[in-house]
């Protein structure tokens, strides 16, 4: 038996990794993300600004949830392992969003947009 402090700290999808069910979603959602991060790389690629891009990278950060859910279920990385590489990748997410609102923000201000 697993001790318990691993137990806690092991997500719940990891845990019932054998369920039919929980790896089905899994490889729905890893779809759908790989699918925006393709978008997001597309709007980028059309529009070529720095916000773009960092919206395209915070998407990439969230598809590559899905390669750690690949992984985990193939027994690369344990479940502690997967929990802390999911919450890194959380808050480079995060920073990345808040960063290219940031950045857009800062240029509106340049350009002079909303404005009296």
């Amino acid at each position: 038996m697993e001790p318990p402090i691993a137990f806690a700290l092991t997500p719940g999808h990891v845990q019932a990794a054998t369920s039919p069910f929980v790896t089905v979603v899994a490889a729905l959602t890893g779809a759908v993300s790989v699918t925006l991060a393709g978008l997001g790389i597309a709007v980028f690629h059309r529009r070529r600004t720095r916000s773009h891009l960092l919206i395209a990278l915070a998407l990439l950060a969230f598809a590559s949830r899905a390669a750690v859910v690949v992984l985990t279920f193939a027994g690369v990385i344990t479940g502690i392992e997967h929990h802390a590489i999911e919450h890194v990748l959380d808050l480079v997410m995060a920073g990345l969003v808040l960063t290219a609102i940031y950045y857009a923000r800062s240029m509106e201000r340049e350009a002079g947009a909303h404005e009296p």
